[in-house]
C-alpha cells in the first residue's frame, strides 16, 4: 500500500509541477522584453539568466521591473529572481522557463539552362533554416506563381514548366509561412535560361 500512495504522489507532482511550470516563448533578436514581480517593501531583487541567451537591464533603477533584449542564439533558458529583504535575507528563487526560437529563413537558388520546349529538372531548390517544418511557400518565375504547401524537407527540390519561348526566367520566393511564430526571410533567386533551337535547315541535291 505505501508503494502505491508513494507512486499516486510522484505522479500527482509531476503533474502539478507541469500544470504550474511558468513558460515563455520569444523569437532570436526580440528587445525589451519586459519582467517583474510585485515588489515588497525595503526589498530589493537579483535577476539572473542562467544560459545567458539575452541581455538583462533595469527599468528606471528598479530592481523589481527589467528589460530582456535576446540575442541571436536560440535555444532554452531560465529567468531566475530572489528577492533581498530589508534585513538582507534571501528569499527562495523564483523561476521562469524561456524557450527562444530562432527565426525561419527560406532561400532559393539553381541555375538552369535548357532548350526551348524543355523543362528544368532538378535544378532549383528551397533550403529551409531556423524552423522545423513544414513550410508554406510561393515562388515564382515573374509570371507564373505556384504555391507548395506542408513542404517537410529540407531542401526543397522543383522543376520549372516547359516553356515555349525562349528567354531567361528569374525565380524568387513570394510567401513564406511555418507553424513557427516568429518572423520569416526570404532570400535568393534562381534562374532557368531557355535557347532557341536552331532555324530550320534544306537538304541540298547537286
Amino acid at each position: 500500500m505505501k508503494k502505491i500512495i508513494l507512486l499516486f504522489s510522484l505522479i500527482f507532482m509531476v503533474f502539478v509541477g507541469t500544470i504550474n511550470a511558468q513558460t515563455q516563448t520569444v523569437c532570436t533578436n526580440s528587445t525589451n522584453m519586459k519582467y517583474d514581480v510585485n515588489p515588497s517593501a525595503g526589498s530589493t531583487y537579483s535577476w539572473s539568466l542562467k544560459n545567458g541567451l539575452g541581455t538583462i537591464t533595469t527599468i528606471s533603477g528598479r530592481s523589481d521591473s527589467i528589460l530582456i533584449s535576446y540575442g541571436s542564439i536560440a535555444g532554452t533558458d531560465t529567468l531566475r529572481v530572489v528577492e533581498i529583504g530589508p534585513t538582507g535575507c534571501l528569499g527562495d528563487t523564483a523561476k521562469y522557463r524561456i524557450i527562444v526560437l530562432p527565426n525561419l529563413v527560406a532561400t532559393i537558388s539553381g541555375t538552369d539552362s535548357i532548350c526551348i520546349n524543355n523543362a528544368s529538372v532538378g535544378r532549383l531548390t528551397v533550403t529551409f533554416t531556423g524552423s522545423a517544418g513544414p513550410w508554406n511557400i510561393t515562388y515564382t518565375d515573374g509570371t507564373t506563381p505556384v504555391t507548395v504547401n506542408g513542404i517537410t524537407t529540407s531542401p526543397y527540390i522543383f522543376n520549372s514548366p516547359v516553356y515555349s519561348s525562349v528567354g531567361i526566367r528569374t525565380y524568387t520566393i513570394t510567401s513564406l509561412t511555418s507553424a513557427n511564430i516568429c518572423s520569416a526571410t526570404i532570400a535568393g533567386t534562381g534562374s532557368v535560361r531557355v535557347f532557341p533551337k536552331p532555324s530550320t535547315i534544306s537538304i541540298n541535291t547537286y
